[in-house]
């Protein structure tokens, strides 16, 4: 971890003062993560930066990163994130209610650590004196979206910040899938679920006044390889419990699991991590068509398809998913 000079807002639950020393963390773990996939150091990203989308057209493409660089935030104080996080960074998940807790607020509190300077960069934007009245229509507009996001995500992270201060986890959820195969991609994420693995709509997320439900979506280590983890708290059960409940169904009728998390995860997250060989190894075909649906995902004026979830990448993942651990709302 990388320390970092200045003071700051830390985003642990319980930091009521400003705190010193912030880092670097990781919110995929690099030690038990990054370092599993990794090769020389590196690992391969899907980058939306300008200079790629320049040179492809508007398309993302797979780029090399350092592992010291990838998927890091300073949102928490050296101190809050090794108390914190100690029992999932130097364990393995079992998993016990507390270690998928600690998972998904770390996924929730990158998100916020992004959403919070977004929100505060287009507020800036937005009064510049040498904006033409048409660029401040458009940041104001901007900065209200943006607003709005951070404002959801500050909702829905006082339920864990509860759950943690009040050292109560039976508010959270999950389904765990094991696999013992190979490691190829990680990826840690949270996602408003807009549809299920049927098509079908789960919640409508441009109405504005109404807060939509909340998934968070991490990879982990366990003692005999590694788990896909979907986590909920119990105010986000509605819509998270329809999601894998469709989810359930899709597989039931025959379909693959893999295909179906891997597309949920090139279709949904942009902090991923992917093993080089891996992808160096895929055919193009395959390459492209995962750099078509991550695009996809991320055009800002296409709207999402419904059956973005139901089809596409299948036969890439090769590996398969031998158990499934789950606590989920009786």
């Amino acid at each position: 971890m990388k320390r970092l000079s200045g003071r700051g807002r830390c985003l642990h639950y319980a930091a009521g003062t400003r705190c010193s020393n912030f880092i670097d963390a990781h919110s995929i773990q690099k030690s038990g993560q990054l370092f599993k996939i990794a090769e020389c150091g590196h690992v391969i990203q899907l980058s939306a930066d300008i200079s790629i989308l320049k040179q492809s057209g508007g398309r993302l493409a797979g780029k090399t990163i350092g592992v010291k660089d990838v998927s890091t935030f300073a949102g928490f104080c050296e101190i809050h994130d090794n108390e914190l996080f100690e029992p999932i960074d130097n364990t393995s998940l079992i998993p016990t209610e507390l270690q998928i807790l600690l998972y998904a607020y770390r996924c929730l509190c990158k998100e916020y650590f992004v959403k919070e300077n977004a929100a505060e960069l287009m507020k800036k934007y937005s009064v510049y004196a040498e904006n033409t009245k048409e660029q401040e229509r458009i940041f104001k507009e901007m900065s209200r979206g943006t607003t709005l996001g951070f404002d959801n995500l500050k909702h829905h992270k006082s339920y864990f910040d509860n759950c943690l201060s009040e050292k109560s986890y039976q508010d959270i959820f999950y389904v765990c899938f094991l696999s013992n195969d190979p490691w190829n991609i990680q990826v840690s994420g949270v996602l408003y679920p807009w549809y299920d693995f049927l098509g079908n709509e789960l919640q409508d997320t441009s109405d504005f006044e109404y807060v939509p439900e909340l998934l968070t979506v991490f990879t982990a280590p366990t003692s005999q390889g590694w788990a896909y983890v979907l986590a909920w708290h119990v105010s986000s059960d509605k819509v998270c419990s329809q999601l894998v409940g469709s989810l359930a169904a899709w597989i039931s009728n025959g379909y693959s699991l893999p295909d179906a998390l891997l597309r949920f995860t090139f279709s949904s997250f942009e902090n991923h991590a992917i093993r080089p060989s891996w992808w160096n190894k895929l055919n193009g075909d395959d390459r492209e068509a995962i750099i078509d649906r991550a695009t996809l995902m991320v055009a800002p004026n296409i709207p999402v398809p419904p059956d973005y979830l139901v089809y596409g990448l299948e036969g890439i993942a090769n590996w398969k998913y031998k158990d499934v651990l789950y606590k989920q709302n009786k």
